[in-house]
């Protein structure tokens, strides 16, 4: 019978100290790029599994899901996190949330993660990755799940924001809007989903094929900051020929626009009207019409598949996609 390797072995193989080796294990942004690159090949190579892990092992659970997101403070990202820990409190497993700043720290918790399996099942919202790093996530033992990132070979719950921005567009020519306007944030992160591009091109696009041109300075893409959002609006308000109606690429952007447009005497919804999206909590409690995409259902349901994944592995992959509602408020009526 094969000796199990130790965490000596590994620090052999790699060229560094068990205590690098450690340090790797349990906070791998304390160690260089290099050093915990070598440790973790090591890892592999030796099929290392770690004392506390290896009893966990033993008990098959360990009775944790984590959750990887790039915009943790969002309420959005809140919103659909409460309908993962609805799914799971019952069921008594624990949430463990990885936040996020760089595709270095995202790239290492993976790693990490992935050759600890230290938790029972993984579940990413709107994070697309390298191709290198889902074919190291296609070698975890537990299950692993996508939230509004359409991938052929894992479980996905889709967010088709390109049909979101068409859906918009549809609703507000319904309201006789025939000069419409775009509110959205760049993209800060190139490891997140570019939904805001999505939801732009649709509304761009089904407007256009009614013969609708978006003018530039209808437009504003800025950074998402309260300093350079407002500065940003109140410049797109100043322009003379305002739209009769705007599309904010989220609930939180769209909520200070009509604040800023009604501090600047434009009348919501007379002069124009305003649409949102994501229909986070604070979208009812304002009067905000927006595009639903069902934040908590898509958490729900990603909980759910990860768990039905553990009770059966081999079940068919499930790729399901969110329904996409009008909530019509204030803003546009």
């Amino acid at each position: 019978m094969t000796k199990p390797s130790t965490i000596y072995d590994v620090a052999r193989l790699a060229g560094v100290s068990s205590a690098t080796v450690s340090r790797v294990l349990n906070g791998p942004d304390k160690v260089g790029e290099d050093k915990r690159r070598k440790v973790l090949a090591a890892i592999q190579e030796l099929n290392f599994v770690p004392k506390a892990d290896a009893v966990a092992n033993a008990r098959k659970v360990y009775r944790k899901i984590g959750v990887i997101a790039p915009f943790f403070t969002q309420p959005s990202f809140m919103e659909r996190l409460r309908g993962v820990a609805g799914v799971l409190a019952p069921e008594h497993f624990e949430l463990v949330v990885y936040s996020i700043d760089s595709t270095e720290d995202l790239n290492n918790y993976i790693s990490t993660i992935v050759t600890s399996a230290r938790v029972d099942g993984l579940i990413f919202f709107c994070v697309r990755l390298e191709d290198r790093v889902l074919e190291l996530l296609h070698k975890a033992t537990f299950p692993v799940c996508f939230v509004e990132s359409d991938l052929d070979s894992f479980d996905c719950i889709n967010v088709r924001n390109l049909q979101g921005g068409q859906k918009a567009a549809e609703y507000l020519y319904g309201l006789g809007c025939r000069r419409p306007g775009f509110i959205g944030e760049q993209p800060r992160f190139s490891y997140a989903v570019s939904a805001t591009e999505e939801r732009f091109q649709g509304y761009k696009f089904y407007f256009a094929n009614l013969g609708i041109i978006i003018p530039p300075e209808h437009v504003w893409l800025g950074d998402f900051s309260d300093q350079n959002l407002d500065e940003g609006i109140r410049s797109f308000l100043s322009s003379g020929n305002l739209p009769d109606c705007v599309f904010c690429s989220s609930d939180l952007i769209a909520a200070r626009f009509v604040h800023l447009a009604r501090e600047a005497g434009v009348r919501v919804p007379g002069d124009m009207k305003v649409l949102g999206f994501d229909n986070v909590d604070i979208s009812s409690y304002i009067g905000l019409s927006t595009v639903s995409q069902n934040l908590d259902m898509s958490g729900k349901a990603a909980a759910e598949l990860v768990l039905a994944r553990m009770r059966e592995p081999d079940i068919p992959l499930v790729r399901m996609n969110m329904p996409l509602d009008i909530i019509e408020r204030e803003t546009t009526r």
